[in-house]
């Protein structure tokens, strides 16, 4: 199945908002791909530091997660890494996370092949 694209040719997708995206990298691709290419290093540490610890450890490490993606423009993964931040303890909501960022990655991959 093709997925549509935008007005620059990118895919568009539901986990990445293009036009934030376009927006926070100025339209500048060298940016895009440095944003995206820092995200992808940084977030699975991320991640790993959520899993790895509880209580206000773990919200402090959602609350970057979610500052990191807002700045992609992937606000269902702002919204999940949100969520945990108020309720670090909340298992669910840990693995939804976890999900999330696995499509967040895969859909910027669709964007930014690398």
């Amino acid at each position: 199945m093709k997925r549509p694209k935008g007005a620059n040719g990118l895919v568009m997708n539901a986990l990445v908002d293009i036009a934030a995206l376009n927006r926070q990298t100025f339209d500048d691709a060298e940016i895009r791909r440095t944003v995206i290419g820092m995200f992808r290093e940084q977030a699975p540490v991320v991640m790993a530091a959520i899993e790895a610890s509880e209580g206000a450890a773990r919200a402090d490490a959602a609350h970057r997660l979610k500052g990191s993606a807002l700045s992609l423009g992937a606000g269902p993964l702002a919204r999940a890494a949100g969520a945990l931040e108020t309720a670090p303890d909340d298992a669910a909501l840990r693995h939804a996370l976890a999900a999330l960022l696995a499509g967040t990655l895969a859909a910027l991959g669709a964007i930014e092949p690398g």
